[in-house]
């Protein structure tokens, strides 16, 4: 059963904090991953596990009823796993570790957020700044002092529109593959602290007027769809895994179909609030980088050649899916720290580990790798190109 909202919690016990890092308990229930190095003066990896860090979430200047800002209470969510993809004609797989969901962080602590400016536009959401207001015990406790795990004072808030959630959740899942302690999250994909959600009409106690949701408000003042098309409905917000045929084979795992994602649609008389949050990371990869600084054209490949070796194909990996990393985090694979991250995993896929395992990478890596990295790669082309 996906999480509803709860009581909201009013400012209360937090600490307000300048451009500082705020620290947080270690809970006794973590699972400790090996600490990280890193050069970054404004901000320490932690020696805690970002996706096991929070329970729950207040964001302040999110939701509005009347003109008026509603403090917002999210909970963590469950992700939702993917089907296996293979290239090949491979109908067993022995492989079968590695798929099912994390087990959601329960007792951990809260963390209190202040929404700030849009960064930008997706296929499926809107990204957004956050400050970093408090770390309470939990959801309406007081605030932690002098604990081990660090945490910047500014994150990003993926929000997708309602009828977008399974997508969330199924990136949400591709950050679990691509663990903090296996030397992924935060050396070549941002850190990431979790995916929360909670119902927007089902708070208590009830409020006078219906929320305003500052995400789903476009620039004219017009609301983003609640529910899919009529010629849409039936199938929603389809994923890799669910529309691209022959490519998937049934190897026994019931992960998928088991999760309350799999049938989920949106309700556009209760819309689910869903985000995913994320570490603040830089600009996007463009030609100009390209061009200028030799570097990086390397850098982008060796970042797919993480990804497969966790045995994900990206499925969306363009110049503004690569960001700027603002920390120096050796990446184990490759033993230098990596200036970029890649971001956007809704359209991401993942084999398991059998004679797919050369098939993918070198059908991916050739379309970046262009007369020795001189040639700006075709698909960032296609990507500039709006294609």
């Amino acid at each position: 059963m996906l999480p509803s909202n709860r009581d909201i919690t009013p400012l209360g016990n937090a600490v307000h904090l300048g451009p500082i890092i705020i620290t947080m308990a270690n809970p006794a229930s973590a699972v400790p991953s090996e600490p990280s190095t890193q050069t970054d003066e404004n901000c320490t990896v932690a020696s805690e596990t970002a996706l096991l860090a929070f329970s729950s979430m207040t964001i302040y200047g999110l939701v509005f009823s009347k003109g008026k800002q509603v403090p917002f209470v999210l909970h963590r969510s469950i992700s939702f796993p993917s089907r296996r993809v293979t290239g090949l004609d491979v109908e067993v797989c022995d492989n079968m570790e590695g798929w099912d969901s994390m087990p959601l962080p329960v007792g951990k602590p809260h963390l209190e957020l202040k929404l700030g400016k849009r960064l930008g536009d997706g296929r499926i959401g809107f990204a957004y700044v956050a400050r970093v207001i408090a770390v309470l015990d939990q959801l309406g406790g007081v605030p932690i002092a002098n604990p081990p795990l660090e945490l910047s004072t500014e994150l990003v808030l993926k929000f997708v529109r309602p009828t977008n959630c399974r997508s969330l959740a199924r990136e949400s899942w591709f950050y679990e593959r691509l663990s903090e302690a296996e030397g992924y999250q935060g050396a070549v994909v941002p850190l990431c602290y979790g995916f929360f959600n909670a119902s927007t009409t089902s708070m208590q106690p009830p409020l006078p007027a219906p929320l305003k949701v500052k995400p789903w408000i476009d620039k004219h003042g017009k609301d983003v769809p609640m529910d899919f098309p009529e010629g849409q409905r039936k199938y929603g917000d389809e994923l890799p895994d669910e529309y691209t045929f022959n490519e998937y084979r049934d190897d026994g795992r019931t992960c998928r179909t088991d999760s309350p994602w799999c049938e989920w649609r949106p309700d556009p008389k209760n819309p689910l609030l869903a985000v995913l949050v994320l570490e603040k990371l830089g600009e996007a990869y463009s030609e100009k980088v390209f061009d200028t600084d030799r570097n990086s054209r390397k850098d982008v490949v060796d970042l797919l050649d993480d990804l497969f070796s966790a045995n994900v194909r990206h499925g969306d990996y363009k110049f503004n899916n690569v960001v700027r990393s603002h920390t120096n985090i050796v990446c184990p694979r490759h033993g230098y720290a990596h200036q970029w991250r890649v971001i956007d995993f809704d359209q991401a896929e993942r084999w398991a580990a059998t004679e797919d395992d050369e098939f993918f990478p070198r059908i991916d890596k050739r379309l970046y790798i262009r007369n020795n990295y001189k040639e700006f790669p075709v698909t960032f082309w296609m990507s500039l190109a709006g294609y």
